[in-house]
C-alpha cells in the first residue's frame, strides 16, 4: 500500500506539500498540485489514518533532526528540552540524521522526511548539514522548523546560533595576551560550518597581531579524543616548538593534555592549553581546562520555545541572545 511518502518522492515534493495538498491548507501552485494529484493516481493512494491526522490535527510530538558531525547532545540538554515539552504535553522523538553522498545525494533530505512521517508537528533541525536552499525549501513545505547551531538570514527568526566566528578569535588573543606567540592548534572538524568559523577566528586573532602559524603547526582534528591525542603527538614530531595549543572543543584539548603529558611535557608550564566548548567535566580535567563556554543549552531551550510557539500558538518567552564567556581555569600560564 502506498504512503504519503511514496507519493511526495514519485511527484519530486517534499511531504509537507502532499500535506497541503491533502488538506487543502496552505499554497500549492498549479503545477505542484497537478503532479501531487497525478502521483496519487498513479500509486492508487488512499489517505490511511495516519496519513489524516498528519494533515488533520495535531500530533503532539516534536523531533529533533541531526547528524553525526552536528556534535553530542548531553542528557542535561534532552532533560531541559523535555521539561519544556512536558508542561504541554508534548513527546520528543529523536532521529540520527544522514548524511549526503556520492551514492546518494538525497540521504539528508530522505532521513528529514522519514522523521516528517513518523508524526511530527514540528522538527528542530541541529547542524549545518543540510544547505541553506534545502532547508529554505523544508520551511516553504513543512514552516514548522527551527534551527539549532546554524544560521540563515531568510528565516532568522527561527534560527538560534553562537558566533564561532568570535569565539574562536577570543580563544586566539588570549593566548596571544598571556605573552603566547609559538602557537599550534588541533582543528575541529572543517567540513562543518561552526567548525571553519570557529578555526577562521582563532587565525585572524593570529593575522590581527602578525602572527603567523607554520602549516606544519596546525592539524587538522574532527572533535573526537582520539584525534586530540593523535593531533598533539604529530605536533610534537615537527621542528619547530610551540608553548600554547588551541583546540577546536574540549575533547580534543583533554586528550592533547593526556598524550602532552605521555612525553614528559607539563601542562600549563610547558604547554598551555586552551579548548572549546566548556563540558561539564573541563573543570575536573588535570589541570583544570580553560575554554570559552557555548551556551547549547540555552539556544536548545529557546529553539524548543520558538517551536512551541509555531506549533501550538503559544506566547512563549524567547532569548536570542548567547553572549560569549571565557572561562579562565588553569591550563594556560601567563608567559608574559
Amino acid at each position: 500500500m502506498a504512503t504519503i511518502r511514496d507519493v511526495a518522492k514519485l511527484a519530486g515534493v517534499g511531504i509537507g506539500t502532499v500535506s497541503r495538498v491533502l488538506s487543502g491548507k496552505g499554497s500549492v501552485s498549479a503545477k505542484t498540485l497537478l503532479k501531487v494529484n497525478q502521483a496519487m493516481e498513479s500509486l492508487n493512494f488512499t489517505p490511511n489514518s495516519s496519513a489524516r491526522s498528519l494533515v488533520s490535527k495535531r500530533l503532539n510530538t516534536i523531533g529533533i533532526w541531526g547528524t553525526e558531525t552536528s556534535g553530542e547532545i548531553n542528557r542535561r540538554t534532552l532533560s531541559e528540552i523535555e521539561a519544556e515539552l512536558k508542561e504541554f504535553g508534548i513527546h520528543l522523538i529523536f532521529a540520527d540524521g544522514e548524511l549526503n553522498s556520492g551514492e546518494d545525494p538525497t540521504a539528508s533530505r530522505d532521513s528529514f522526511d522519514r522523521l516528517v512521517s513518523k508524526g511530527c508537528d514540528g522538527i528542530i533541525i541541529w547542524g549545518t548539514d543540510l544547505p541553506a536552499r534545502e532547508i529554505l525549501q523544508i520551511e516553504n513545505e513543512f514552516p514548522n522548523i527551527t534551527l539549532l547551531n546554524n544560521k540563515i538570514d531568510l528565516i532568522d527568526d527561527k534560527c538560534f546560533y553562537f558566533d564561532h566566528y568570535q569565539a574562536g578569535y577570543v580563544c586566539g588573543q588570549h593566548l596571544i595576551d598571556k605573552g603566547h606567540r609559538n602557537i599550534a592548534c588541533i582543528t575541529g572538524w572543517l567540513k562543518t560550518f561552526d567548525g571553519t568559523q570557529r578555526q577562521q577566528g582563532f587565525i585572524d586573532a593570529m593575522s590581527s597581531n602578525n602572527i603567523h602559524i607554520p602549516r606544519e603547526l596546525i592539524f587538522e582534528g574532527d572533535y573526537t579524543f582520539t584525534k586530540g591525542y593523535e593531533g598533539a603527538l604529530a605536533l610534537l614530531k615537527q621542528d619547530n616548538p610551540f608553548t600554547a595549543l588551541f583546540c577546536g572543543n574540549d575533547q580534543s584539548a583533554m586528550s592533547a593534555i593526556s598524550a602532552l603529558t605521555s612525553k614528559g611535557f607539563d601542562v600549563p608550564n610547558d604547554v598551555s592549553v586552551i579548548g572549546y566548548d566548556d563540558m561539564n567535566i573541563a573543570s575536573y580535567t588535570s589541570p583544570p581546562l580553560t575554554t570559552v563556554r557555548i551556551p547549547f543549552n540555552k539556544m536548545a531551550v529557546n529553539a524548543t520555545r520558538r517551536l512551541l510557539n509555531l506549533c501550538y500558538n503559544l506566547e512563549l518567552n524567547i532569548d536570542y541572545d548567547f553572549s560569549i564567556e571565557l572561562i579562565e581555569r588553569d591550563s594556560v600560564k601567563n608567559i608574559g
